[in-house]
Protein backbone atom coordinates (compact mmCIF):
# COMPACT_ATOMS: atom_id res chain seq x y z
CA UNK A 1 0.00 0.00 0.00
CA UNK A 2 2.82 2.42 0.89
CA UNK A 3 4.53 2.07 -2.48
CA UNK A 4 1.23 2.57 -4.31
CA UNK A 5 0.56 5.66 -2.21
CA UNK A 6 3.99 7.14 -2.98
CA UNK A 7 3.67 6.39 -6.71
CA UNK A 8 0.20 7.89 -6.85
CA UNK A 9 1.29 10.99 -4.94
CA UNK A 10 4.36 11.46 -7.16
CA UNK A 11 2.57 11.42 -10.53
CA UNK A 12 -0.49 13.28 -9.28
CA UNK A 13 1.71 15.96 -7.69
CA UNK A 14 3.62 16.61 -10.92
CA UNK A 15 0.38 17.05 -12.86
CA UNK A 16 -1.32 19.17 -10.19
CA UNK A 17 1.59 21.55 -9.65
CA UNK A 18 2.03 21.99 -13.40
CA UNK A 19 -1.71 22.54 -13.84
CA UNK A 20 -1.83 25.14 -11.08
CA UNK A 21 1.04 27.04 -12.72
CA UNK A 22 -0.82 26.95 -16.04
CA UNK A 23 -4.05 28.14 -14.39
CA UNK A 24 -2.20 30.93 -12.62
CA UNK A 25 -0.70 32.13 -15.91
CA UNK A 26 -4.16 32.04 -17.52
CA UNK A 27 -5.59 34.09 -14.66
CA UNK A 28 -2.76 36.62 -14.77
CA UNK A 29 -3.27 37.24 -18.49
CA UNK A 30 -7.08 37.16 -18.61
CA UNK A 31 -7.34 39.39 -15.53
CA UNK A 32 -5.57 42.12 -17.49
CA UNK A 33 -7.65 41.62 -20.64
CA UNK A 34 -11.11 41.13 -19.10
CA UNK A 35 -13.02 43.32 -16.65
CA UNK A 36 -14.20 42.14 -13.20
CA UNK A 37 -17.76 42.32 -14.55
CA UNK A 38 -16.99 39.96 -17.46
CA UNK A 39 -15.26 37.48 -15.18
CA UNK A 40 -18.21 37.73 -12.78
CA UNK A 41 -20.63 36.73 -15.57
CA UNK A 42 -18.60 33.65 -16.51
CA UNK A 43 -18.32 32.75 -12.82
CA UNK A 44 -22.12 32.61 -12.55
CA UNK A 45 -22.43 30.27 -15.56
CA UNK A 46 -19.54 28.20 -14.27
CA UNK A 47 -21.28 27.73 -10.93
CA UNK A 48 -24.36 26.32 -12.68
CA UNK A 49 -22.17 24.15 -14.93
CA UNK A 50 -20.60 22.58 -11.83
CA UNK A 51 -24.05 21.59 -10.61
CA UNK A 52 -24.92 19.85 -13.87
CA UNK A 53 -21.54 18.11 -13.85
CA UNK A 54 -22.40 16.69 -10.44
CA UNK A 55 -25.72 15.42 -11.76
CA UNK A 56 -23.90 13.99 -14.80
CA UNK A 57 -22.47 11.28 -12.58
CA UNK A 58 -19.47 12.54 -10.64
CA UNK A 59 -20.13 9.74 -8.13
CA UNK A 60 -19.91 6.98 -10.75
CA UNK A 61 -16.10 6.95 -10.75
CA UNK A 62 -15.75 6.51 -6.96
CA UNK A 63 -18.57 3.92 -7.04
CA UNK A 64 -16.70 1.85 -9.64
CA UNK A 65 -13.53 2.10 -7.56
CA UNK A 66 -15.33 0.98 -4.39
CA UNK A 67 -17.35 -1.87 -5.97
CA UNK A 68 -15.57 -5.22 -6.29
CA UNK A 69 -18.27 -7.07 -8.29
CA UNK A 70 -18.37 -5.20 -11.63
CA UNK A 71 -16.90 -6.65 -14.83
CA UNK A 72 -16.00 -5.21 -18.27
CA UNK A 73 -19.50 -5.72 -19.68
CA UNK A 74 -21.01 -3.95 -16.67
CA UNK A 75 -18.81 -0.93 -17.38
CA UNK A 76 -20.16 -0.79 -20.94
CA UNK A 77 -23.76 -0.86 -19.73
CA UNK A 78 -23.18 1.86 -17.13
CA UNK A 79 -21.47 3.91 -19.86
CA UNK A 80 -24.64 3.68 -22.00
CA UNK A 81 -26.73 5.13 -19.19
CA UNK A 82 -24.20 7.93 -18.64
CA UNK A 83 -24.50 8.93 -22.33
CA UNK A 84 -28.31 8.96 -22.20
CA UNK A 85 -28.35 10.99 -19.00
CA UNK A 86 -25.73 13.37 -20.41
CA UNK A 87 -27.89 14.17 -23.44
CA UNK A 88 -30.84 14.91 -21.17
CA UNK A 89 -28.74 17.26 -19.00
CA UNK A 90 -27.32 19.10 -22.03
CA UNK A 91 -30.83 19.85 -23.30
CA UNK A 92 -32.02 20.89 -19.84
CA UNK A 93 -29.07 23.24 -19.33
CA UNK A 94 -29.13 24.64 -22.87
CA UNK A 95 -32.83 25.44 -22.93
CA UNK A 96 -33.40 26.16 -19.25
CA UNK A 97 -30.13 27.44 -17.78
CA UNK A 98 -29.70 30.46 -20.02
CA UNK A 99 -33.29 31.63 -19.67
CA UNK A 100 -33.26 31.28 -15.89
CA UNK A 101 -29.94 33.11 -15.47
CA UNK A 102 -30.96 35.85 -17.93
CA UNK A 103 -34.13 36.41 -15.92
CA UNK A 104 -32.45 36.40 -12.50
CA UNK A 105 -29.51 38.63 -13.47
CA UNK A 106 -31.36 40.70 -16.13
CA UNK A 107 -28.81 40.08 -18.89
CA UNK A 108 -29.55 38.16 -22.14
CA UNK A 109 -25.87 37.24 -22.64
CA UNK A 110 -26.36 34.22 -20.37
CA UNK A 111 -28.37 32.40 -23.07
CA UNK A 112 -25.52 32.08 -25.64
CA UNK A 113 -23.00 31.63 -22.81
CA UNK A 114 -24.89 28.60 -21.50
CA UNK A 115 -25.16 27.00 -24.95
CA UNK A 116 -21.45 27.59 -25.54
CA UNK A 117 -20.63 25.64 -22.38
CA UNK A 118 -23.03 22.70 -22.90
CA UNK A 119 -20.29 20.44 -24.41
CA UNK A 120 -18.64 20.45 -20.98
CA UNK A 121 -21.66 18.68 -19.47
CA UNK A 122 -21.81 16.00 -22.18
CA UNK A 123 -18.12 15.24 -21.98
CA UNK A 124 -18.22 15.21 -18.19
CA UNK A 125 -20.99 12.61 -18.25
CA UNK A 126 -19.22 10.37 -20.78
CA UNK A 127 -15.85 10.23 -18.97
CA UNK A 128 -17.20 9.11 -15.60
CA UNK A 129 -16.91 5.37 -16.31
CA UNK A 130 -13.39 5.64 -17.82
CA UNK A 131 -12.35 7.79 -14.85
CA UNK A 132 -13.55 5.09 -12.48
CA UNK A 133 -11.62 2.41 -14.39
CA UNK A 134 -8.43 4.50 -14.34
CA UNK A 135 -8.75 5.05 -10.60
CA UNK A 136 -9.57 1.42 -9.85
CA UNK A 137 -6.54 0.25 -11.83
CA UNK A 138 -4.42 2.91 -10.06
CA UNK A 139 -3.17 4.31 -13.38
CA UNK A 140 -2.07 7.55 -11.78
CA UNK A 141 0.56 8.25 -14.43
CA UNK A 142 -2.00 8.31 -17.27
CA UNK A 143 -4.40 10.40 -15.18
CA UNK A 144 -1.65 12.94 -14.51
CA UNK A 145 -0.50 13.21 -18.14
CA UNK A 146 -4.09 13.72 -19.26
CA UNK A 147 -4.62 16.48 -16.71
CA UNK A 148 -1.43 18.29 -17.66
CA UNK A 149 -1.89 18.19 -21.45
CA UNK A 150 -5.54 19.25 -21.32
CA UNK A 151 -4.69 22.21 -19.07
CA UNK A 152 -1.92 23.43 -21.37
CA UNK A 153 -4.07 23.22 -24.53
CA UNK A 154 -6.99 24.96 -22.82
CA UNK A 155 -4.66 27.78 -21.77
CA UNK A 156 -3.25 28.23 -25.28
CA UNK A 157 -6.68 28.49 -26.90
CA UNK A 158 -8.17 30.70 -24.17
CA UNK A 159 -5.29 33.19 -24.08
CA UNK A 160 -5.19 33.38 -27.89
CA UNK A 161 -8.93 34.09 -27.94
CA UNK A 162 -8.51 36.81 -25.30
CA UNK A 163 -5.87 38.60 -27.39
CA UNK A 164 -8.27 38.36 -30.36
CA UNK A 165 -10.85 40.26 -28.26
CA UNK A 166 -13.20 37.30 -27.71
CA UNK A 167 -14.22 38.78 -24.34
CA UNK A 168 -16.05 36.43 -21.98
CA UNK A 169 -15.87 33.66 -24.59
CA UNK A 170 -12.11 33.48 -24.04
CA UNK A 171 -12.77 32.02 -20.60
CA UNK A 172 -15.44 29.73 -22.03
CA UNK A 173 -12.91 28.42 -24.54
CA UNK A 174 -10.44 27.63 -21.75
CA UNK A 175 -12.95 25.31 -20.08
CA UNK A 176 -14.32 23.72 -23.27
CA UNK A 177 -10.92 22.99 -24.84
CA UNK A 178 -9.56 21.67 -21.52
CA UNK A 179 -12.48 19.25 -21.15
CA UNK A 180 -12.40 18.27 -24.83
CA UNK A 181 -8.70 17.40 -24.67
CA UNK A 182 -9.21 15.42 -21.47
CA UNK A 183 -12.18 13.64 -23.07
CA UNK A 184 -10.21 12.59 -26.18
CA UNK A 185 -7.19 11.45 -24.17
CA UNK A 186 -9.39 9.47 -21.80
CA UNK A 187 -10.90 7.38 -24.58
CA UNK A 188 -7.44 6.93 -26.06
CA UNK A 189 -6.05 5.30 -22.92
CA UNK A 190 -9.18 3.48 -21.66
CA UNK A 191 -10.95 0.83 -23.69
CA UNK A 192 -14.65 0.43 -22.92
CA UNK A 193 -16.36 -2.88 -23.73
CA UNK A 194 -19.16 -1.24 -25.70
CA UNK A 195 -22.56 -2.94 -25.76
CA UNK A 196 -26.13 -2.11 -26.77
CA UNK A 197 -27.47 -3.59 -23.57
CA UNK A 198 -29.40 -1.44 -21.12
CA UNK A 199 -29.64 -4.11 -18.44
CA UNK A 200 -30.25 -2.18 -15.24
CA UNK A 201 -28.49 -4.71 -12.97
CA UNK A 202 -24.99 -3.08 -13.06
CA UNK A 203 -26.55 0.32 -12.37
CA UNK A 204 -28.48 -1.16 -9.46
CA UNK A 205 -25.19 -2.55 -8.15
CA UNK A 206 -23.66 0.93 -7.71
CA UNK A 207 -26.88 2.90 -7.17
CA UNK A 208 -26.81 3.08 -3.33
CA UNK A 209 -23.26 4.45 -3.35
CA UNK A 210 -23.97 6.85 -6.24
CA UNK A 211 -27.20 8.06 -4.65
CA UNK A 212 -25.64 8.97 -1.32
CA UNK A 213 -22.41 10.32 -2.81
CA UNK A 214 -24.31 12.48 -5.32
CA UNK A 215 -26.54 13.72 -2.52
CA UNK A 216 -23.49 14.77 -0.53
CA UNK A 217 -21.85 16.34 -3.60
CA UNK A 218 -24.98 18.38 -4.37
CA UNK A 219 -25.14 19.57 -0.76
CA UNK A 220 -21.43 20.36 -0.87
CA UNK A 221 -21.97 22.22 -4.15
CA UNK A 222 -24.65 24.48 -2.68
CA UNK A 223 -22.71 25.56 0.37
CA UNK A 224 -19.53 26.11 -1.69
CA UNK A 225 -21.24 28.14 -4.41
CA UNK A 226 -24.12 29.86 -2.65
CA UNK A 227 -21.88 32.82 -1.86
CA UNK A 228 -21.10 33.37 -5.56
CA UNK A 229 -24.76 33.20 -6.57
CA UNK A 230 -25.90 35.58 -3.83
CA UNK A 231 -23.05 38.05 -4.29
CA UNK A 232 -23.81 38.15 -8.03
CA UNK A 233 -27.51 38.71 -7.40
CA UNK A 234 -27.42 41.23 -4.54
CA UNK A 235 -24.02 42.94 -4.89
CA UNK A 236 -23.56 42.80 -8.69
CA UNK A 237 -21.25 41.03 -11.15
CA UNK A 238 -18.36 43.50 -10.65
CA UNK A 239 -18.15 42.75 -6.92
CA UNK A 240 -18.66 39.07 -7.73
CA UNK A 241 -15.69 39.23 -10.11
CA UNK A 242 -13.51 40.65 -7.32
CA UNK A 243 -14.83 38.17 -4.75
CA UNK A 244 -14.37 35.16 -7.04
CA UNK A 245 -10.85 36.34 -7.91
CA UNK A 246 -9.84 36.40 -4.24
CA UNK A 247 -11.49 33.04 -3.59
CA UNK A 248 -9.84 31.60 -6.68
CA UNK A 249 -6.41 32.64 -5.41
CA UNK A 250 -6.79 30.97 -2.04
CA UNK A 251 -8.13 27.86 -3.77
CA UNK A 252 -4.75 27.33 -5.47
CA UNK A 253 -2.95 26.02 -2.35
CA UNK A 254 -6.01 23.94 -1.46
CA UNK A 255 -6.06 22.46 -4.95
CA UNK A 256 -2.31 21.84 -4.99
CA UNK A 257 -2.44 19.56 -1.96
CA UNK A 258 -5.95 18.10 -1.91
CA UNK A 259 -6.03 17.21 -5.60
CA UNK A 260 -2.78 15.35 -5.04
CA UNK A 261 -3.86 13.43 -1.94
CA UNK A 262 -7.63 12.81 -2.34
CA UNK A 263 -7.54 11.02 -5.75
CA UNK A 264 -4.88 8.67 -4.37
CA UNK A 265 -6.35 8.04 -0.91
CA UNK A 266 -9.71 6.56 -1.88
CA UNK A 267 -8.53 3.96 -4.46
CA UNK A 268 -5.87 2.69 -2.05
CA UNK A 269 -7.74 2.87 1.28
CA UNK A 270 -10.86 1.35 -0.32
CA UNK A 271 -9.01 -1.98 -0.33
CA UNK A 272 -8.79 -1.76 3.49
CA UNK A 273 -12.41 -0.74 4.10
CA UNK A 274 -12.77 -2.69 7.38
CA UNK A 275 -9.35 -1.79 8.80
CA UNK A 276 -10.41 1.24 10.82
CA UNK A 277 -7.09 1.59 12.64
CA UNK A 278 -5.09 1.73 9.39
CA UNK A 279 -7.43 4.28 7.80
CA UNK A 280 -7.52 6.42 10.97
CA UNK A 281 -3.74 6.45 11.38
CA UNK A 282 -3.27 7.28 7.69
CA UNK A 283 -5.83 10.09 7.87
CA UNK A 284 -4.29 11.67 10.99
CA UNK A 285 -0.84 11.63 9.38
CA UNK A 286 -2.27 13.30 6.29
CA UNK A 287 -4.03 15.92 8.45
CA UNK A 288 -0.81 16.72 10.31
CA UNK A 289 0.99 17.26 7.02
CA UNK A 290 -1.86 19.36 5.59
CA UNK A 291 -1.98 21.56 8.70
CA UNK A 292 1.79 22.12 8.69
CA UNK A 293 1.47 23.39 5.12
CA UNK A 294 -1.92 25.13 5.25
CA UNK A 295 -1.52 27.30 8.34
CA UNK A 296 1.76 29.01 7.28
CA UNK A 297 0.41 29.47 3.74
CA UNK A 298 -2.79 31.06 5.06
CA UNK A 299 -0.75 33.51 7.16
CA UNK A 300 1.42 34.48 4.19
CA UNK A 301 -1.59 35.02 1.90
CA UNK A 302 -3.54 36.96 4.51
CA UNK A 303 -0.73 39.36 5.46
CA UNK A 304 0.48 39.87 1.88
CA UNK A 305 -2.85 40.07 0.06
CA UNK A 306 -2.16 43.51 -1.46
CA UNK A 307 1.17 42.76 -3.16
CA UNK A 308 -0.12 39.36 -4.33
CA UNK A 309 -3.23 40.83 -6.00
CA UNK A 310 -1.39 43.73 -7.62
CA UNK A 311 1.50 41.59 -8.88
CA UNK A 312 -0.66 38.83 -10.37
CA UNK A 313 -3.73 40.69 -11.61
CA UNK A 314 -3.07 44.43 -11.70
CA UNK A 315 -4.50 47.58 -10.13
CA UNK A 316 -8.08 47.07 -11.37
CA UNK A 317 -8.52 44.26 -8.80
CA UNK A 318 -7.91 46.35 -5.65
CA UNK A 319 -11.36 45.44 -4.29
CA UNK A 320 -10.23 41.80 -4.08
CA UNK A 321 -7.47 42.54 -1.53
CA UNK A 322 -9.49 42.63 1.71
CA UNK A 323 -11.62 39.57 0.80
CA UNK A 324 -8.43 37.62 0.03
CA UNK A 325 -6.87 38.69 3.34
CA UNK A 326 -9.93 37.48 5.29
CA UNK A 327 -10.75 34.35 3.29
CA UNK A 328 -7.13 33.15 3.38
CA UNK A 329 -7.48 32.48 7.10
CA UNK A 330 -9.89 29.64 6.25
CA UNK A 331 -7.42 27.71 4.07
CA UNK A 332 -6.58 25.18 6.80
CA UNK A 333 -10.14 24.31 7.91
CA UNK A 334 -11.21 24.11 4.26
CA UNK A 335 -8.33 21.80 3.41
CA UNK A 336 -8.95 19.51 6.36
CA UNK A 337 -12.71 19.41 5.78
CA UNK A 338 -12.39 18.59 2.09
CA UNK A 339 -10.00 15.72 2.82
CA UNK A 340 -12.76 13.97 4.80
CA UNK A 341 -14.67 12.91 1.70
CA UNK A 342 -12.05 10.31 0.73
CA UNK A 343 -12.31 8.75 4.19
CA UNK A 344 -16.11 8.49 4.11
CA UNK A 345 -15.87 6.85 0.69
CA UNK A 346 -13.07 4.48 1.74
CA UNK A 347 -15.17 3.31 4.69
CA UNK A 348 -18.20 2.99 2.38
CA UNK A 349 -20.21 5.28 4.65
CA UNK A 350 -21.59 7.69 2.08
CA UNK A 351 -25.02 7.65 3.75
CA UNK A 352 -23.59 9.17 6.93
CA UNK A 353 -21.49 11.48 4.76
CA UNK A 354 -24.73 12.88 3.32
CA UNK A 355 -25.95 13.66 6.85
CA UNK A 356 -22.67 15.46 7.49
CA UNK A 357 -23.22 17.38 4.26
CA UNK A 358 -26.67 18.56 5.34
CA UNK A 359 -25.25 19.84 8.62
CA UNK A 360 -22.49 21.68 6.72
CA UNK A 361 -25.07 23.16 4.35
CA UNK A 362 -27.04 24.56 7.28
CA UNK A 363 -24.00 26.06 9.01
CA UNK A 364 -22.39 27.64 5.95
CA UNK A 365 -25.63 28.83 4.32
CA UNK A 366 -26.74 30.61 7.49
CA UNK A 367 -23.38 32.36 7.75
CA UNK A 368 -23.45 33.39 4.07
CA UNK A 369 -26.94 34.90 4.41
CA UNK A 370 -25.77 36.86 7.45
CA UNK A 371 -22.77 38.10 5.45
CA UNK A 372 -24.96 39.17 2.51
CA UNK A 373 -27.14 41.19 4.89
CA UNK A 374 -24.02 43.24 5.64
CA UNK A 375 -24.17 44.50 2.06
CA UNK A 376 -20.45 44.41 1.25
CA UNK A 377 -17.63 42.00 0.41
CA UNK A 378 -15.99 42.39 3.82
CA UNK A 379 -19.02 41.12 5.73
CA UNK A 380 -19.46 38.25 3.27
CA UNK A 381 -15.79 37.27 3.56
CA UNK A 382 -15.86 37.32 7.38
CA UNK A 383 -19.02 35.22 7.44
CA UNK A 384 -17.74 32.69 4.90
CA UNK A 385 -14.36 32.36 6.60
CA UNK A 386 -15.94 31.88 10.02
CA UNK A 387 -18.37 29.29 8.67
CA UNK A 388 -15.52 27.06 7.50
CA UNK A 389 -13.95 27.01 10.97
CA UNK A 390 -17.26 26.04 12.55
CA UNK A 391 -17.95 23.46 9.85
CA UNK A 392 -14.55 21.82 10.36
CA UNK A 393 -15.25 21.29 14.07
CA UNK A 394 -18.70 19.78 13.45
CA UNK A 395 -17.76 17.66 10.41
CA UNK A 396 -14.49 16.51 11.99
CA UNK A 397 -16.30 15.39 15.14
CA UNK A 398 -18.80 13.36 13.13
CA UNK A 399 -16.11 11.75 10.96
CA UNK A 400 -13.89 10.77 13.88
CA UNK A 401 -16.79 9.33 15.85
CA UNK A 402 -18.79 7.53 13.14
CA UNK A 403 -16.12 6.50 10.62
CA UNK A 404 -12.89 6.21 12.60
CA UNK A 405 -14.07 5.08 16.07
CA UNK A 406 -12.38 7.99 17.81
CA UNK A 407 -13.10 11.60 18.80
CA UNK A 408 -12.36 15.13 17.62
CA UNK A 409 -9.66 15.62 20.26
CA UNK A 410 -7.46 13.07 18.46
CA UNK A 411 -7.80 15.13 15.28
CA UNK A 412 -7.21 18.41 17.11
CA UNK A 413 -4.00 17.06 18.71
CA UNK A 414 -2.27 16.71 15.33
CA UNK A 415 -2.82 20.40 14.50
CA UNK A 416 -1.74 21.93 17.85
CA UNK A 417 1.89 22.47 16.79
CA UNK A 418 0.91 23.90 13.37
CA UNK A 419 -1.43 26.33 15.20
CA UNK A 420 1.44 27.40 17.46
CA UNK A 421 3.57 27.90 14.33
CA UNK A 422 0.81 30.09 12.89
CA UNK A 423 0.80 32.35 15.96
CA UNK A 424 4.59 32.81 15.92
CA UNK A 425 4.57 33.40 12.18
CA UNK A 426 1.80 36.02 12.40
CA UNK A 427 3.64 38.06 15.01
CA UNK A 428 6.97 38.02 13.15
CA UNK A 429 5.43 38.76 9.73
CA UNK A 430 3.38 41.67 11.10
CA UNK A 431 6.53 43.14 12.69
CA UNK A 432 8.82 42.64 9.67
CA UNK A 433 6.51 43.42 6.72
CA UNK A 434 6.74 47.24 7.09
CA UNK A 435 10.53 46.97 6.70
CA UNK A 436 10.30 44.70 3.65
CA UNK A 437 8.32 46.89 1.28
CA UNK A 438 9.67 48.07 -2.08
CA UNK A 439 8.31 49.64 -5.25
CA UNK A 440 9.03 46.34 -7.02
CA UNK A 441 6.25 43.99 -5.90
CA UNK A 442 8.11 40.88 -6.97
CA UNK A 443 11.15 41.78 -4.82
CA UNK A 444 8.83 42.58 -1.91
CA UNK A 445 7.09 39.20 -2.05
CA UNK A 446 10.34 37.34 -2.70
CA UNK A 447 12.07 38.77 0.40
CA UNK A 448 8.98 38.38 2.56
CA UNK A 449 8.71 34.80 1.29
CA UNK A 450 12.32 34.08 2.27
CA UNK A 451 11.73 35.40 5.81
CA UNK A 452 8.52 33.35 6.00
CA UNK A 453 10.29 30.20 4.80
CA UNK A 454 13.17 30.61 7.28
CA UNK A 455 10.74 30.92 10.20
CA UNK A 456 8.76 27.85 9.11
CA UNK A 457 11.93 25.79 8.56
CA UNK A 458 13.41 26.76 11.95
CA UNK A 459 10.17 25.88 13.73
CA UNK A 460 9.95 22.47 12.06
CA UNK A 461 13.57 21.64 12.92
CA UNK A 462 13.44 22.90 16.53
CA UNK A 463 10.15 21.11 17.34
CA UNK A 464 11.18 17.87 15.65
CA UNK A 465 8.33 18.04 13.12
CA UNK A 466 10.76 18.02 10.21
CA UNK A 467 12.18 14.69 11.37
CA UNK A 468 8.68 13.24 11.73
CA UNK A 469 7.76 14.36 8.20
CA UNK A 470 10.91 12.73 6.80
CA UNK A 471 10.12 9.47 8.60
CA UNK A 472 6.52 9.55 7.36
CA UNK A 473 7.64 10.07 3.76
CA UNK A 474 10.22 7.26 4.01
CA UNK A 475 7.65 4.84 5.40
Amino acid sequence: MKNEFKTGIFFTAIAQYSTVIVQLIINMILSRLLTPGEIGMVTIVQVIIFFFQLLAGSAIGPAIIQNKNLNEKDYGIIFNYSVIFGIFLVLAFGFGGGIILSTIYSNPIYIPLCWAMTPIIMMSSMVQVPNGILGKEKRFKEISIRLLLSGILGAIFGITAAFLHAGVYAMVLVYVVTDLTSFLLTFKIVKIDYTRSLNFKPVREILPFVKHQTGFSVINYFYRNLDNLLVGKFLGTTLLGNYSKSYQLLSFPITIFLNVINPVMQPILAEHEKNVVLIRDTYLKVCRLLAIVAIPVSIFFSLNAGPIIYLLFGKQWSMAILPLSILSLSICPQMLSQSMSAIWQSRNLTKIQSVSGFISLGIISLCIFIGILGGNLTSVSIAVSGSYFLNFIVSGSLLMRRALDSNFFQLFKVIIKPLFLGIILSVIVILTNPYISFSNLFITLLLRGIVWLIIVALFLVVTGEFKKIKEMVKK
